[in-house]
């Protein structure tokens, strides 16, 4: 019979996650008790686990050396691909001052809004049981507060292709995991204003996120957001070794509440990230963070993840079906452990 997640003991967790990190490097599969221990064990040491594992993989996957820094982010000289990273590794989250191109912007919210997608369920029990899909999102009569987009779909829209081509955007992620990242967990969804309560499936509630040993998300808003449209939240700085107050770590791997979280921190650590359509920002989710309320309208948003390994929870395969963007073809050559989660092995 094995210990409650805040009591079993944590050589046991750090034997099974050892364990299971060497199956992993051998069988490219992650032993479901050796991620459970990844969780238990950040839950108790605040991430000094994922640390040390992380220095291994940057010894094992040094950083390539990319061509160049340009892209949607503009052209990122060594200076400022610094500043960003720096404010990265101090706060956990920098906001670009670089958009997309209002075209491109254009063009995503179209896809978004005839293509299919699931409506996720909800936990008041409204919406319950499995994903319920529908061939697109109605703006004028939603559903249920979250719109989940297939990832199938997501990475082949050749306009999704293009961001992962670009050289910018990869060399922040790369700089910041300080090893060959991996395009990892791309997704894109709608929240919408169906319910007046935050909901815990739709990420609304305080949570940090766990899926990888380490890794980098660039949120890019596609329509704009206000205070009343859902603005995305971070507890800054929460993201470092230590920086989630044990209190809440020892909860476990689960939702919290405003008043749990205000509790551990001063106001000036609560971000509130309005902005723009177009608006690009990169943050490290083992921070503390949150999805605002969607008091009226909705938000779309696009999700690129990088991550230093898939060591971690598992996610339905999907692969690039057609490459339609000719950047990404040659990227693809020259940088397979990149692509390697969607484009073939690396």
């Amino acid at each position: 019979m094995g210990f409650p997640a805040k009591f079993r003991p944590p050589l046991w967790s750090a034997i099974r996650l050892a364990l299971g990190v060497i199956q992993y490097w051998s069988q490219g599969r992650t032993p479901p008790a050796a991620y459970h221990s990844l969780i238990h064990l950040f839950c108790r040491n605040g991430g000094k686990s994922n640390d040390w594992l992380s220095r291994f993989i940057s010894l094992a996957y040094p950083p390539y050396r990319l061509e160049h820094h340009s892209g949607v982010l503009g052209n990122l000289d060594d200076q400022t691909l610094d500043r960003v990273v720096k404010q990265l590794n101090e706060e956990g989250y920098y906001v670009f001052e670089q958009r997309l191109p209002d075209e491109l912007s254009e063009r995503l919210l179209n896809f978004a809004l005839s293509q299919r997608c699931t409506v996720r369920p909800m936990d008041d029990k409204r919406l319950v049981g499995s994903p319920k899909h529908v061939d697109h999102y109605n703006r004028e009569n939603p559903e249920g507060v979250r719109y989940d987009f297939i990832a199938q779909d997501v990475i082949d829209n050749p306009d999704v292709q293009q961001l992962m081509a670009d050289s910018s955007i990869i060399a922040v992620a790369q700089q910041y995991l300080r090893c060959k990242p991996i395009f990892d967990v791309m997704s894109m969804w709608w929240h919408t204003a169906y319910s007046k309560v935050p909901d815990k499936e739709a990420a609304q509630w305080w949570h940090f996120d766990m899926d990888r040993i380490k890794w980098l998300k660039f949120f890019i808003y596609l329509t704009d957001v206000g205070p009343d449209n859902g603005p995305h939240s971070f507890v800054a700085g929460s993201h470092r070794t230590g920086g989630i107050s044990a209190s809440l770590r020892l909860k476990g791997y689960t939702r919290l509440t405003d008043e749990e979280v205000e509790a551990c921190y001063p106001k000036e650590r609560f971000i509130e990230l309005t902005a723009p359509r177009g608006t690009i920002i990169a943050e490290d989710t083992r921070g503390l963070h949150k999805g605002k309320l969607v008091c009226q309208g909705d938000r779309l948003l696009l999700q690129l993840q990088f991550s230093n390994s898939l060591f971690g929870g598992f996610y339905p395969p999907s692969r690039c079906s057609q490459v339609l963007d000719r950047n990404l073809q040659s990227m693809s050559a020259r940088y397979p452990r990149l692509y390697s989660n969607y484009l073939g092995a690396g």
